[in-house]
């Protein structure tokens, strides 16, 4: 996740302990710029970087297994996150093909359609199921349009 913040991160992972668990942040292209702030409208430093969590079992020793093999860990945490965002547009994406089939494309409605129709909310329902596919996905999406009510294929 892109972040900015007038406060830069002292050190490139930190661990936040819960118990037996932790999650760990890292900070990742930390680059420092300015920004006006709001209230002075006075220029201020401030700092633009990606943070990734990453959720793990603590071990006293977590700390030193990070810094010993930090690219690693920080690759873990990009994945990580990638499957998460990946999860949540999956089920967007779901929910509106399950939309699509039980209220625009029943049996009823789709036996009132002329075969242009058909083909268009078809087409509508392919580019659905290919969001995956598409490049930058998940942090990307080019949602493809639903056809209107009555709609045909141009």
């Amino acid at each position: 996740m892109k972040v900015s913040s007038v406060t830069m991160p002292e050190k490139p992972f930190q661990i936040l302990r819960d118990k037996n668990n932790c999650t760990i942040e890292f900070y990742d292209n930390v680059q420092s710029t300015k920004t006006v702030d709001g209230i002075t409208g006075r220029e201020i430093p401030s700092w633009d970087f990606e943070k990734y969590a990453l959720k793990e079992a603590y071990s006293p020793s977590l700390a030193a297994e990070i810094a010993a093999n930090y690219a690693t860990w920080l690759q873990k945490a990009k994945d990580a996150e990638l499957a998460v965002e990946a999860k949540k547009v999956r089920n967007y994406r779901d929910n509106l093909l399950n939309t699509c089939d039980t209220v625009y494309c029943n049996a009823e409605k789709w036996a009132a359609m002329t075969a242009d129709q058909q083909q268009a909310w078809a087409t509508y329902k392919q580019a659905l199921r290919g969001v995956p596919a598409q490049e930058g996905f998940p942090y990307t999406v080019n949602w493809p349009v639903m056809p209107a009510e009555g709609e045909e294929s141009k």
